[in-house]
This record gives C-alpha cells, sequence and structure tokens, in this order.
C-alpha cells in the first residue's frame, strides 16, 4: 500500500480548494491508498465541521498554532489593501515555516516513511522536498500571471527555483500550463502535468435535491432569480460589476428577476452599502454563506461569475452539472476553457458591465438557446469526472514504482 502525506494550507468550510481537498483525500483512500494530512493554518472553530468531512481513515495534524495562524491571516488581509504589508508577510513566513519544519515538519516526513508528498497549494513551503528518498508534487490553483503582480514581481526568480525542486508540478487548467512554461521556458515540461479538479457529480445532484430550508428560503425559491455563489472579496470576484449590470437592466428593462448573492467575505457589508445606495434592497438580495448552495444553483435562471482571475472555477462545473445555463467573465483561467470558447455557456469581458447585461438579457428572453447551451455544457463536463481524474494522478503514482 502507497503512502501519501498530503499537505494543504488552512481549512474553511465552503471553499473550493477546500472542497477539492477532501474529495482527493476521499478518492485516495477509496483507491487503498494509505494518507496522512498536514494543515499548515489552524483557523479554529471552523475546523471542527472541516474535519467531519475527512474520511475516516485520514490522520489529520495542524503545523502552526491558532494564534501564529490568524496573526499571519490578518496581514495577508492587509496585503491585499496596502502591498507593502506583503514584504513583511513574506519575511515573518520564511521564519516561522523555518521554525515549524525543524520543530515538527521534518519529524512528520521522516517518520512516515512516504512514498509521494502532495503540497496541494503554491505558497506551502518546499521544505519536503528536502527528503529525496521520496517523491514530491505541487498543485498550481491559480492563473501564473496574477502570482506575480506588482511589487511580488520580485519573487518571481525565487519561486522558479522552488518550483524547480519539486518532481512534479500540476496544474488544474491546460491554460494555466501554458501560463507556467511562458512563464518559466527553463522548467522542464516533463514535470508540469494538467490534472483537472475532480467532481462527484452524483453527489452534486444528491444535494441539490435536498430541501432542508426555512420558510424565508423557501419563498426565495419560488421567485424568478439568477444568482452567483462566491468569495465576497472585491479583488478577485468583481461583485460590482455584477451589481451594475443588473441595475442597468433594471433601469432599462425592467427585467423581472431577482438577483441572489449567496457567500460571505470581507467585502460583504460594502457590497450590501453599495446595493443600499442603489435602492436596490429588495431586487438584490445577499443570503449570506450556504451550506448547500446546490439547491439555489440548480432553481437559477442563470449562474454568473464575475472575476477578475481564477484557476478552474468549480462552481461553473458545478452549476453546469446541475443543468444551469452559466455566464462568466473571460477572466483567466478556466471559465474559456471549461465553456469551450463560448460553446457551453456565455463569456463576457472581465469588467465590462454592457456585454454583461446583454448576455443576461438574451439568456433570460430566449429559453430555446439556453436550452441548447446546456445540453452541450451536459457532454462537456463529463471530463471532469472523478473517475477519468483520479485515473492521471494514480497513473503517475503507479509509475514511479
Amino acid at each position: 500500500m502507497k503512502k501519501i502525506l498530503f499537505y494543504t494550507s488552512f481549512i474553511t468550510v465552503g471553499g473550493g480548494l477546500q472542497k477539492v481537498s477532501v474529495d482527493y483525500l476521499r478518492l485516495l483512500v477509496d483507491h487503498q491508498y494509505k494518507v496522512d494530512l498536514i494543515v499548515d493554518f489552524n483557523m479554529g472553530e471552523e475546523l471542527l465541521t472541516f474535519e467531519e468531512m475527512l474520511p475516516k481513515e485520514v490522520s489529520c495534524q495542524y503545523i502552526k498554532s491558532e494564534k501564529i495562524s490568524k496573526f499571519i491571516y490578518y496581514f495577508r488581509t492587509l496585503g491585499k489593501r496596502y502591498k507593502v504589508f506583503i514584504i513583511f508577510l513574506y519575511i515573518f513566513m520564511i521564519m516561522a515555516d523555518f521554525y515549524y519544519y525543524h520543530a515538527k515538519v521534518k519529524k512528520i516526513v521522516q517518520n512516515g516513511n512516504y512514498d509521494f508528498t502532495i503540497s496541494f497549494y503554491q505558497f506551502l513551503p518546499a521544505y519536503l522536498t528536502d527528503n529525496k528518498s521520496m517523491k514530491h508534487m505541487i498543485w498550481l490553483h491559480g492563473s501564473v500571471e496574477h502570482f506575480f503582480g506588482g511589487i511580488t514581481k520580485i519573487f518571481k526568480n525565487r519561486y522558479e527555483k522552488k518550483l524547480n525542486r519539486y518532481d512534479y508540478i500540476v496544474t488544474i487548467a491546460d491554460e494555466m500550463k501554458e501560463q507556467l512554461e511562458n512563464f518559466y521556458p527553463n522548467i522542464s515540461k516533463n514535470k508540469i502535468q494538467r490534472i483537472y479538479n475532480p467532481f462527484d457529480f452524483q453527489n452534486i445532484k444528491v444535494q441539490a435535491d435536498k430541501k432542508l430550508l426555512d420558510e424565508e428560503d423557501i419563498k426565495l425559491l419560488q421567485d424568478d432569480y439568477i444568482c452567483t455563489v462566491s468569495r465576497l472579496d472585491e479583488n478577485q470576484k468583481d461583485i460590482t460589476t455584477l451589481i451594475l449590470a443588473y441595475e442597468k437592466l433594471w433601469q432599462e428593462k425592467k427585467i423581472s428577476c431577482k438577483l441572489y448573492i449567496i457567500g460571505d467575505g470581507p467585502h460583504k457589508k460594502m457590497l450590501e452599502d453599495f446595493v443600499q445606495d442603489k435602492k436596490l434592497s429588495k431586487k438584490i438580495i445577499f443570503l449570506g454563506k450556504k451550506i448547500n448552495p446546490f439547491i439555489w444553483m440548480k432553481h437559477t435562471d442563470i449562474f454568473i461569475l464575475s472575476s477578475k482571475f481564477e484557476g478552474l472555477p468549480t462552481v461553473l462545473i458545478e452549476a453546469m452539472a446541475l443543468e444551469t445555463f452559466v455566464i462568466s467573465s473571460d477572466c483567466k483561467t478556466g471559465p474559456k476553457e471549461i465553456l469551450k470558447s463560448g460553446e457551453c455557456g456565455e463569456l463576457f469581458e472581465v469588467g465590462n458591465i454592457d456585454e454583461l447585461a446583454s448576455k443576461i438579457y438574451l439568456v433570460v428572453n430566449d429559453e430555446k438557446y439556453r436550452i441548447s447551451k446546456i445540453r452541450q455544457a451536459s457532454q462537456r463536463i463529463k471530463e471532469f469526472d472523478q473517475t477519468i481524474v483520479i485515473k492521471q494522478l494514480l497513473t503517475i503514482f503507479e509509475n514511479n514504482k
């Protein structure tokens, strides 16, 4: 039985990266792999819910204390607003990672006798690769072009050295793979593998049919609506563009459906105030974070993603699995690849309010057009099925006996 050490950054309930982590852990256990999990940051109370989602066969340890973890996360949040804090965070992270590796992680790696380690986030420290008795993989979950913008360009060359320490570098989209090869032409292309995120489509459909809702939610579901499910972080998700596109449709076309915004995040209050200032609070409704967003995604007329950048946005594939029409920004990376350049949905230029509004109006008013693209989307998503995806990963493992 092969042993895998699975290393991820932090776990909060409902995040896309976190859901994919759990999916991989479950699939590896199902295929008779022994898996140990180490989580870099201890984010406190939400971990209890996360631990309930783990396969019982997976042991889990947290590397950094809750106090240190939340201190780092606080500076990470500041760094999004004030770039200079990224430098201080980077220096502190190097010191903390060095300490915790020698105090804790090194012993775990040495005593585990693993065949492979998987670093499931691009900015985890590379100390695991010091042990040459096993193979090492790292996952990239975002557009490489957005890793090193502005002040962070100074880290670009150092990151190349880090990636070269791994035996395999996994990207989750072909577009991301091409970016990486262009960004770092000296990295061997044989190291770079594209493996899509795995999806359990049957489970998504089962979850979408559950009706454990209160009276208020039942009433909201009965209305016509379009929706998005997103972390409310305007540095990436650009909910403002969606709100302004809806406002345009309300003012010019008196669109009848409502807009539901599902999710939580640092800019929720700012967005709620923005909607209130527009006097659209009865039309644009913030539902907060939902443990089971699939119910809402199944019953919406259109699902919309308005991001400035992504990796492989799981919500698009989940919406397609529920036979929901998808409109997405043409951001890097993922949406164009998922939607096959618009064959399986609609794409609009990032931040283009007028184009998004026109796409929404087209789809809402043309049922035949909507149904035809939903059919194509149903065929497209087969490539993301977990049974196909896991075979790619297992092939790598088995070829390194």
